[in-house]
């Protein structure tokens, strides 16, 4: 993704996000929980947590409502989305692709409907692989892109067609721009195969894997080894 329509994405999540979790509920058709859980269901008590591209925080309550960790970090690149972040942890501003972390630092993260929003999902993978440690943990839930050309055709159909939907209903259509600027995130989000390709080659190994709607929401579930 080009730093100009980078800049223009984040923009447009700041103006979302009063909005945004009611409409990514909705598009998902009440599934974006429920597929959240099941990932969440693998993972066990931890010392240092980091939830990357932590919104609003909605992620991170979700985990350390279910599991302990010592130290939790919520980072993000928007300072306003940091403000409003509801969850109890350090926040830290920094970017998927440049980790404020040293080596080897967490024994989990987790990512959450964001990471089709990184510039390059190639540097981020590797980032995320530098700062985890051995034997840690990296859930990643989000919207999936079937390889199949066929239903890959009806998930962009899917994807144009429920933003608006979504913006319709949710903010009567004042909206609709910022979330064309999120559709072509998804046009530009790796397919499903080429993600676990991209985590495979920085060093993670996949352990599980959990969707729903043929592939259109789905959880990874990485380990370093």
């Amino acid at each position: 993704m080009k730093d100009e329509r980078w800049r223009d994405l984040e923009e447009s999540l700041e103006r979302l996000m009063p909005y945004y979790e009611r409409m990514n509920r909705i598009m998902s058709l009440g599934n974006d929980t429920e597929i959240r859980n099941e990932g969440i269901e693998n993972l066990k008590d931890c010392s240092y947590y980091l939830d990357a591209g932590t919104g609003p925080g909605n992620m991170a309550k979700m985990v350390t409502g279910r599991i302990r960790a010592e130290k939790v970090f919520l980072m993000d690149p928007s300072l306003s989305l940091l403000k409003i972040n509801s969850s109890n942890g350090e926040r830290i501003l920094g970017k998927f692709e440049d980790m404020p972390f040293g080596d080897s630092t967490f024994d989990l993260i987790t990512c959450a409907f964001s990471f089709r929003d990184a510039i390059s999902h190639e540097k981020a993978a590797r980032e995320i692989s530098r700062v985890l440690k051995k034997g840690g943990i990296f859930l990643l839930v989000d919207i999936g892109k079937p390889d199949n050309a066929i239903l890959k055709f009806f998930f962009y159909l899917y994807i144009l067609i429920f933003p608006i939907f979504s913006s319709v209903i949710v903010t009567r259509g004042r909206l609709i721009h910022e979330y064309f600027t999120l559709f072509y995130t998804y046009i530009e989000y790796p397919s499903t195969g080429e993600i676990k390709k991209i985590f495979n080659e920085s060093g993670l190994k996949l352990k599980k894997f959990g969707s729903r709607y043929g592939g259109s929401l789905i959880y990874q579930l990485w380990v370093k080894e």
